[in-house]
């Protein structure tokens, strides 16, 4: 297996609504999505699992067992000067659904098309805030979301 970098093979778009309630969404879906991929600088979007410890006075050793799993989004952005799309895609209080396809889809500029696996992120934009200007940099923006349902981690487009 090579290793490989994202760039020229990740795809990422926001769609307002997927109809399947397991996340996996349709071809038309993903079509009609806005295709962010080309303002993406940074991408987290991930899920940690926590664990309960359960000692017992019988052993100094101390099991724990699996509980609740938590995941958080963020991202960073380029601004545009003429067409500012992922600005004007993500403001505060935003809710929609984050599809990446992280190795590409088989569809035209990497885009997923039937059959493709994606990851599907229920997202809620808590804060859309300008970086830091500085003098030679490119102008760039931070979106953080709450997760509120489970995401489709190896969601399958349909047809």
């Amino acid at each position: 297996m090579a290793r490989l970098i994202p760039n020229e093979s990740t795809w990422v778009s926001f769609a307002a609504t997927i109809a399947s309630p397991t996340l996996a969404p349709t071809a038309a879906e993903v079509t009609s999505s806005i295709p962010l991929t080309p303002f993406l600088i940074s991408l987290n979007a991930s899920s940690t699992g926590n664990t309960v410890p359960t000692p017992a006075f019988d052993s100094l050793f101390e099991t724990s067992v699996p509980g609740t799993v938590t995941a958080q989004f963020s991202a960073d952005f380029y601004r545009d000067d003429t067409t500012d799309t992922a600005w004007d895609t993500l403001p505060r209080g935003t809710d929609g659904f984050m599809i990446i396809a992280r190795y590409g889809g088989s569809g035209t500029a990497n885009k997923p098309i039937a059959a493709d696996e994606v990851e599907i992120w229920p997202v809620k934009v808590t804060s859309r805030t300008m970086q830091n200007m500085a003098s030679n940099q490119v102008l760039m923006f931070s979106v953080q979301c709450s997760v509120p349902e489970e995401p489709a981690e190896a969601a399958v487009v349909l047809a």
